[in-house]
């Protein structure tokens, strides 16, 4: 087993599928970018 995984490496093992990742958020890119269209969302709604 190694102990370190280059970060081109990550993926999901469920699936099998390479999972872009936020570094700065230290989270998955889909939930960062979710975070960001909530974000956005409840802007748009303030002003309306």
């Amino acid at each position: 087993m190694r102990s370190f995984v280059r970060a081109s490496h990550l993926y999901d093992a469920s699936s099998g599928e390479h999972v872009p990742f936020d570094w700065a958020n230290l989270r998955p890119l889909l939930e960062s970018q979710a975070a960001v269209e909530r974000a956005v969302g409840r802007l748009d709604a303030e002003e309306a």
